[in-house]
């Protein structure tokens, strides 16, 4: 049975949404190429697997979630399918005589060599004497899957990635959404590995559907100002309605490197912020673009997001990582307490070693849960009327992201 691909809000009660378990991929990466694979350290399997699966189990409690790895080898069912997916990554990696070993594969063996690499065999002289361990590099960064997987309104974002270590991901999402029967929606709304270049990158972590025609888009280490003028401009082509985008220039740091670090959305009419970037008096500079079809954007800077956001109608009482300590916003920002996804309005999932956070939630009127507890106890999660989910993430945020950072909702109800 074919499904829609509706995502209009961050906040309107979830349907569907994909995830990734981290696998062995995580463990081909070692501490000396930890930097280079964007990790700010290494991360133990057992470990981050026994967290994700916390995350995941609430997730199948009220929505219908999707592995990655199933969808994918779903998607290569036909020996055709196959044949198109094998030339993509052998061409991606420059491995064409690798081409030919990966047609043949089934679908099962097929995904995962795209997901855990396929070892070198060396067929030339220069990766030999560089000794290149995989013509199919292993994907690391998997489990963070919005980044390179967004689904706005109807339509699919491909991002354009901003480093060559991730574009692999981007590809995969690609293949999903233009192979799979339930993925289709009404196609593209960006292809960005197609258009991916230096000064042109865009990350779905910098993307956020603030509304049904409201969009919000960090400017950041790995979104470019170019990136967002084009995303602006296929809304306007893909949909028959004017749309506002606001653009917010990030901070270049490893702290700062998508908007949703910074700002998510947890209610109505309340968001999840860290108070330096999004109010500080040194916050980040605010970009309103209003695009209407057939007319020339028009640009013009607001206050702050916020500020901008109300003038657009959007209210939001705004609940600050780390509480009113300037030390423990900085530290619980840094793992990912701004980082929320919202399940329902007014129903979120954080990581509960961020205490100073689920405090000023809980402040803000959300009641919290441990999420081992709901799923223990049985609890209706949509009997709150507010409710912060908490798991345990210490080593999944080693990786660099939260909850958002690791699902992509595929299907939600309208606001």
């Amino acid at each position: 049975m074919n499904r829609r691909l509706n995502i209009h809000s961050e906040t309107g009660r979830l349907r569907r949404v994909i995830v990734h378990t981290p696998g062995p991929e995580v463990e081909a990466m070692r501490p000396s190429k930890a930097e280079e694979d964007l990790y700010n350290d290494i991360i133990p399997m057992d470990i981050v697997q026994a967290e994700h699966a916390v995350l995941t189990g609430f997730l199948s409690r009220v929505a219908i979630v999707h592995e990655v790895s199933s969808l994918l080898e779903e998607s290569l069912a036909s020996a055709e399918a196959r044949s198109a997916f094998a030339l993509m990554l052998s061409d991606h990696f420059g491995v064409a005589n690798r081409f030919d070993d990966l047609a043949a594969m089934d679908a099962p063996t097929l995904a995962i060599a795209a997901i855990r690499g396929l070892p070198s065999r060396h067929a030339r002289l220069e990766d030999f004497l560089r000794d290149r361990e995989y013509d199919i590099q292993p994907l690391p960064n998997m489990y963070f899957m919005r980044d390179a997987a967004v689904v706005y309104r109807d339509r699919s974002i491909s991002p354009a990635m901003r480093f060559p270590v991730r574009r692999t991901e981007a590809l995969i999402h690609r293949f999903i959404f233009d192979h799979h029967p339930d993925f289709h929606g009404a196609g593209r709304l960006l292809d960005g590995p197609a258009l991916v270049r230096e000064g042109f990158s865009i990350e779905g972590g910098d993307f956020q559907a603030l509304g049904k025609n409201v969009v919000a888009i960090g400017i950041s280490e790995r979104t470019s100002a170019a990136a967002v003028d084009t995303i602006a401009g296929s809304l306007t082509e893909c949909y028959s309605e004017p749309f506002t985008v606001f653009a917010v220039e990030l901070p270049v740091a490893r702290a700062t490197i998508h908007l949703d670090m910074v700002f998510t959305v947890i209610d109505r009419d309340a968001c999840l912020i860290y108070k330096p970037v999004i109010m500080g008096p040194r916050r980040a500079r605010v970009a309103r673009i209003d695009v209407s079809p057939g007319k020339e954007p028009h640009i013009s800077e607001v206050p702050s997001l916020l500020e901008g956001l109300k003038a657009a109608g959007m209210d939001l009482e705004p609940v600050f990582t780390g509480g009113v300590d300037p030390i423990r916003q900085e530290r619980e920002q840094w793992l990912s307490g701004a980082n929320s996804f919202s399940f329902a309005p007014g129903k979120i999932l954080v990581y509960s070693c961020n205490m100073h956070t689920v405090d000023a939630l809980s402040a803000a009127g959300f009641e919290f849960r441990q999420a081992r507890d709901i799923l223990a106890d049985n609890e209706d999660p949509f009997s709150f009327k507010r409710l912060v989910v908490g798991f345990d993430g210490v080593e999944l945020a080693r990786g660099g992201g939260g909850a958002r950072c690791m699902t992509c909702p595929v299907e939600r109800d309208e606001l």
